[in-house]
């Protein structure tokens, strides 16, 4: 990797035997959006590519069509990366799923290690539940699949088709009391939003991604767009996935610098119902001086970090909840608090 390169992002599925992981993952080859991904998985064999996406393979590694690449883990965590990378070096992202008897935290531990600096950011850890399967699971299969729930950044309750809505809210209260800042996704068949698993493509603009309803000529406020879902009523081209009925997405820009004092405990507050949040903001010190941050939420993992040698006339915001967790009229107020006129 070229030292003057930003490290890679690197999406961890972890969850039990059974959750839906490698369905999930082939959800995310089928449709790259663009992105050349690289996957790392403990039993190749499982994944089954369609045959129309493979363009060659050998023993542990398929290059596909679409410019993503398929390799088994034979190794320690921390080689296999550092070899994908060495041989792939224009990948724009890395997906890892994990063995379904892997825990979490060690298994963050290692993304986040001396070995992997400067070459991996992880950007979030998402723990497949089968919402039918789980209260059945013995004591032991239980304890192993709550360190993978406390250990990830987002949940994605799978398979809530198979079971009654009585049954899925009496799961949501048990996931809940074990970690209640953990974020709950539901899905039927992996069908969660690659907005939600990925965020833009690598080096795709925040405002080019959040573009639709803003008029660009009003900037005396902070421009803010509604929710979006099935019946909003706009005539702009959305994502299918936006009009779900489980997901909404809102966006805000301001043109005035932002106080940093006050917006770090403001990201803080309205990243409380977000499932994923990126901005890139124009923000200005106590000393006067002005910045640019590039600010990324998954779940309840935030980081704002500071972006050299980037111009940005006005800061842009984008974020994806669950529908009806975030208030809408708050999720501007509290942005709009933090802008210096």
């Amino acid at each position: 990797m070229s030292p003057d390169r930003d490290p890679l992002p690197a999406t961890v599925l972890t969850g039990f035997l059974g959750a839906g992981k490698t369905t999930l993952v082939r959800e995310i080859l089928a449709n790259p959006r663009g992105q050349r991904i690289g996957v790392l998985v403990n039993d190749f064999g499982e994944i089954n590519i369609d045959a129309a996406l493979i363009v060659e393979g050998s023993a542990n590694s398929v290059t596909l069509s679409n410019g993503c690449v398929c390799c088994t883990i034979q190794s320690e965590l921390v080689t296999a990366i550092r070899d994908l990378i060495a041989s792939q070096p224009d990948l724009d992202r890395i997906v890892i799923e994990a063995s379904g008897v892997s825990r979490s935290l060690p298994l963050a531990d290692t993304m986040i290690s001396e070995e992997l600096q400067g070459l991996v950011r992880l950007d979030g850890i998402f723990c497949l539940v089968d919402a039918a399967a789980f209260p059945d699971l013995d004591y032991a299969t239980t304890e192993l699949a709550i360190d993978q729930i406390t250990g990830a950044d987002l949940l994605i309750l799978n398979k809530v088709d198979l079971v009654t809505s009585e049954e899925e809210e009496r799961l949501r209260t048990q996931l809940g009391g074990l970690t209640p800042h953990l974020r709950i996704v539901p899905s039927r068949h992996g069908d969660v939003p690659l907005d939600v698993l990925l965020g833009p493509a690598r080096g795709e603009r925040v405002a080019q991604e959040s573009g639709g309803h803003h008029d660009h000529g009003s900037h005396d406020h902070g421009d803010h767009d509604h929710v979006h879902g099935p019946d909003c009523g706009c005539d702009a081209a959305h994502l299918a996935e936006s009009h779900t009925k489980d997901f909404s997405s809102w966006s805000w820009r301001s043109d005035a610098p932002l106080d940093e004092k006050l917006l770090r405990p403001a990201l803080k507050r309205v990243g409380a119902g977000l499932l994923r949040g990126k901005g890139v903001l124009r923000v200005r010190g106590e000393s006067g001086a002005e910045e640019i941050f590039e600010f990324q939420q998954v779940g309840k993992r935030r980081q704002m970090t500071a972006i050299a040698d980037v111009e940005a006339a006005e800061s842009v915001f984008v974020a994806i909840g669950l529908s009806g967790q975030v208030d809408d009229a708050a999720f501007k107020a509290e942005l709009d608090a933090c802008r210096l006129n």
